[in-house]
């Protein structure tokens, strides 16, 4: 076999970071700029779409239905762009064929040079010594041809090495080619996730504001809360239940249940401190999380926050409690809570500016190295 030229496996690979390089250039611009504007004219369309929830009524409709065809345009263009890299990832795997230089097999050719060399040998000793010209010229003929096969031998020799280092190259290359090409599998099975992933979040925004427009058209009139006021709009204090007139006889009234004016959806689930737009009263959270579960109008479930506390501060920044109580009617639901060390206070959950968002105020027993009350807006997960 010929001896691969040098630079060859060097040039397989620099093939190979070509064709990464090419696919990792920037998607067209007007591409980029498309998604950038649509997502500017989704996020620009109506920016107090939610604040006006709780007071728009019926006519919320048709803005949540301008605002959800701007997110549906934004989602296509996104979905669009993500299966049209995935294409290209895969296409860029396809372009990466294996490389393969294998050495010849190698006859016994190293035998029959040395069987020669010994036959050569072994003539040149029996005439060695006979002085006739002819023979003496036969001989140097003869040591003429020992030199060849032995010159024979080494160019073998040198040229099995080669093939062996141009083999070992191969090898070499075709690992780096198998491992790019994995990577570009793996990226092309990601970027479709990710388009498949933009899919459902379109779904997830229509149903969204879907559910914001029947919210507000389900809205009754603003009530009042006892809980600090946040700094943002659209939070009410606590209605005022009125008192009821003594039964005259209680003995064989029937117990009434009562029922929250807004849909237990407003109250119930599970609920986070937001990463952006997050709004707050005193102490900042870090994060939270509540839980909230509801049978036959009881109540119940768990709060975990961590706060930012100044620095030197000797309170512990983690507030965990538990809490339950009757479902009353009353916009703002009031209950009993216990914390992990022990202490005991009152919870508040009053229903936000929009359907998805939920109030929450807290207050504990002053107990050393404790929060003692808290009061944020959460979202629903």
């Amino acid at each position: 076999m010929k001896a691969p030229a040098p630079g060859l496996v060097a040039s397989l690979v620099a093939g190979v970071g070509m064709i990464v390089t090419a696919f990792a250039q920037a998607p067209p611009k007007d591409s980029r700029e498309a998604q950038q504007e649509a997502h500017r004219r989704w996020r620009e369309a109506d920016p107090k779409l939610e604040g006006d929830a709780i007071s728009a009524g019926a006519t919320l409709g048709a803005r949540a239905d301008k605002v959800a065809a701007e997110a549906a345009k934004y989602f296509t263009l996104r979905k669009n762009y993500l299966e049209g890299r995935a294409a290209d990832a895969r296409r860029g795997a396809s372009f990466l064929e294996p490389i393969k230089i294998s050495s010849d097999a190698l006859p016994n050719l190293d035998r029959f040079l040395s069987s020669q060399d010994s036959i050569l040998k072994s003539t040149i000793d029996t005439i060695a010594r006979d002085p006739d010209r002819a023979i003496q010229q036969l001989r140097a003929a003869l040591d003429r041809e020992r030199a060849a096969v032995a010159a024979i031998g080494t160019t073998l020799k040198d040229s099995q090495k080669s093939q062996e280092a141009a083999a070992q190259s191969s090898r070499a290359a075709e690992e780096a080619r198998a491992k790019v090409s994995g990577e570009y599998q793996k990226l092309a099975v990601s970027l479709q996730e990710s388009g498949q992933l933009a899919d459902k979040s379109a779904a997830a925004w229509a149903a969204y504001y879907r559910a914001l427009s029947d919210a507000a058209r389900r809205a009754k009139a603003p009530v009042t809360s006892s809980g600090p006021a946040l700094p943002s709009t659209g939070r009410e204090p606590v209605a005022v239940e009125p008192a009821k007139p003594a039964d005259s006889n209680p003995v064989t009234a029937p117990a009434a249940r009562s029922v929250p004016p807004l849909p237990l959806a407003r109250y119930v689930g599970a609920w986070t401190y937001p990463t952006m737009g997050a709004h707050y009263h005193g102490l900042q959270p870090e994060f939270a999380d509540l839980v909230v579960q509801e049978e036959n109008g009881q109540a119940s479930g768990t709060l975990t926050a961590r706060f930012r506390l100044p620095a030197g501060s000797p309170d512990n920044p983690v507030v965990r409690f538990t809490f339950s109580g009757t479902l009353r009617g009353t916009r703002a639901q009031r209950f009993a809570i216990t914390t992990v060390g022990g202490a005991t206070g009152t919870l508040e959950l009053i229903p936000g500016p929009a359907f998805n968002l939920l109030e929450v105020n807290f207050n504990t027993v002053d107990r050393p190295g404790t929060i003692r009350q808290g009061n944020f807006l959460l979202i629903k997960k």
